[in-house]
């Protein structure tokens, strides 16, 4: 018995060629997913997370870009607290819970560059799950590692948020700050409307 040989035609093959061309430039290419939603700039006032009266914003959700209230929940990625020299601390989820499995890593690293000049996370040099003292008019990187957030995403498991402490009263516990977010897991720009990266 002969076995028959399948030879694909030129003319098939080309025709497949192109097909897969035409697909890789409307696509950007084959394992590339586009960001569903634009970054996030606002700004606002926290309460250091010890005095914060009942309810108050004390935390930021870097996903949704809100400010929030650190409550049991852990609903939050960063903290915010006032130390004894006035200054602003920083703490990550875990700082807070302390030990319980039910929280998510995030990592922090400061900066001195000007808040509006940067248009990207760094993808290196985060301090996990450790509280950062950052002064005033000093930038915060947050890397959060959100699995409620991330956890069907095809682009990565982070998120990213820069957030720039523009001035701290210790008598009221309050904290002013601006703040970006890009809630696509896995992309670093901060630049407005949608990531390209």
């Amino acid at each position: 018995m002969t076995r028959r040989i399948f030879r694909p035609k030129p003319k098939f093959v080309a025709l497949i060629a192109a097909t897969l061309t035409v697909a890789a430039i409307a696509c950007g290419n084959f394992t590339g997913v586009p960001a569903s939603l634009p970054t996030v700039t606002d700004s606002g006032v926290v309460y250091a997370i010890n005095g914060a009266p009942p309810g108050a914003p004390s935390a930021l959700h870097v996903f949704s870009g809100t400010l929030i209230s650190a409550d049991a929940n852990f609903f939050f990625d960063v903290a915010f607290d006032i130390d004894g020299t006035g200054k602003v601390v920083v703490l990550p989820q875990r700082a807070v819970a302390s030990g319980l499995a039910t929280t998510h890593t995030v990592s922090l690293q400061t900066t001195t560059s000007a808040f509006d000049a940067i248009d990207r996370a760094p993808t290196s040099g985060y301090r996990a799950d450790t509280a950062t003292v950052v002064p005033t008019n000093t930038v915060v990187f947050v890397q959060s590692q959100d699995a409620n957030a991330c956890s069907v995403s095809l682009t990565g498991t982070t998120l990213y948020a820069k957030i720039l402490i523009q001035g701290v009263d210790p008598l009221t516990r309050k904290i002013k700050l601006r703040y970006t977010v890009d809630p696509n897991c896995g992309f670093f720009s901060f630049a407005s409307g949608l990531p390209k990266d």
